[in-house]
Order: C-alpha cells, then structure tokens, then sequence
C-alpha cells in the first residue's frame, strides 16, 4: 500500500528514459566493462521532467546487492527489497556475440535442425565477440534497457520493452511476482 501512495505522489517517468538517465550516470562512475558480479539497484523518481534530459539529481540510484550470477541474483529473496522503489535496475557485463541472417530466420521458424549455427558457439568463444555492459530497468510502467560496447563506448543501443528471453523473464519476475515464504512454527 505504501509502494502505490508513494509512486503516485511522485510523478512517472518513461521506462526508456530512466533506462537512458540511469545508465548515462552509472556509465560515469563505472571503470569499463568487466564487472565480475551483476549489480541490482534501486531507484527513486527526485524530479520525473529532469529525466528524460538527464539533470542531475533527477534520480536518486541506490545500490542494494551484488552477485556473481545474475539469474540468483535477481531469485534472491532479499532482491525484493527492489520493489520499494520507483524503479529496479540490473547491471552486467559480459560478451555479445552476433546472430546470422540464418539463425535470424531459423529462430524464427523454430528450426532446431541447423548444427552450423553460431548459437552453439558461446559469445565468450566466437571470433566477432565484443565486451558489453547491460542496464536493465523495470518499473511499474515496463522494462528498458540500454548496452554500451567496450568497443564503441560513446555509443548506447535502447530497448524499450522488445526484449524476450530468460534475462527478460527474470527481471519480470523480480518486479511482478512477490517471493511467498512460508515458515511453520514447531508445535511442541
């Protein structure tokens, strides 16, 4: 009850701008790409119009837990504490790797037949890798994220919501689905 008083005395910004904000002042105080644990952020809305224009003091980003994989990270029980705030955000960093026309094609039609694919290749193991951080951001409104490549690092590219796949799937989760605990006290 105190999330939805809170969130609506503040006013809402956009998923993609607190994508983009957040990630521009992480991006400042980060040092590269190789961050060896993922990173779970909360953060609250200080002046919604200030977002979009990336002011200062826009957005108040706490840090709230880290781990080596981002998958626990985010299942983690203590990881709700996230919902208190305006937004969630996960940071990692890892390798990317592209996807050819033809596995394009063949995901799309569902074709588990092609052994030649690059997706039996790991990102970390094929020869056009690149080194990229990923800000993943989740509200109430949607999710966002941004990725920055090591190699082209005054560059970002923007989802606003399209993205589909286990990493999606769990920042959802964190956000929309409330960890049920249940405990049971002994009867002596």
């Amino acid at each position: 009850m105190q999330k939805d008083t809170k969130k609506s005395a503040t006013a809402r910004a956009k998923p993609i701008d607190l994508a983009t904000c957040v990630e521009a002042s992480l991006h400042t105080s980060l040092d590269g790409f190789d961050l060896p644990r993922a990173r779970l952020y909360g953060v609250s809305i200080v002046n919604a119009n200030g977002v979009a224009s990336h002011e200062d003091g826009a957005l108040r980003i706490s840090f709230l837990a880290e781990h080596g994989d981002v998958y626990e990270l985010l299942d983690a029980p203590s990881s709700a504490i996230a919902r208190m705030f305006d937004a969630a955000v996960v940071l990692t960093c890892g390798w990317a790797a592209p996807i050819s026309r033809q596995d394009q094609d063949d995901h799309a039609a569902h074709d588990a037949s092609d052994d030649a694919s690059d997706d039996t290749v790991p990102p970390s193991q094929h020869p056009q890798r690149r080194r990229v951080r990923l800000v993943v951001v989740v509200c109430d409104d949607g999710v966002a994220s941004v990725l920055r490549f090591a190699d082209t690092p005054d560059d970002i590219v923007t989802d606003a919501g399209s993205a589909r796949g286990s990493l999606a799937d769990a920042v959802n989760n964190l956000w929309r689905d409330p960890k049920v605990v249940v405990s049971r006290e002994s009867v002596d």
